[in-house]
């Protein structure tokens, strides 16, 4: 599938973006408000892995590919 990692993503919404680090690890940035919260999933369960594959494909405009400077600029917002 996609071996260049890290990939990143935002969802079409815009309230999530995403560092897809590997198939099996991400992290997501979450905007809350005027909040950034920052989870770092390690995608064990069958269910998570199909979300990082969602993610990598797009799941029909669900998540969008977005720049690592765009990803960058939302983190450094949050804080941890």
């Amino acid at each position: 599938m996609h071996s260049d990692f890290p990939q990143y993503r935002r969802s079409a919404h815009g309230t999530n973006y995403y560092r897809i680090d590997a198939a099996d690890r991400f992290e997501e940035l979450q905007l809350i408000g005027s909040k950034v919260l920052r989870h770092r999933v390690e995608a064990r369960a069958y269910p998570e892995r199909l979300r990082v594959m969602d993610m990598l494909g797009g799941a029909g405009g669900a998540y969008l590919p977005v720049s690592a400077s765009e990803y960058e600029a939302v983190a450094a917002r949050s804080a941890g």
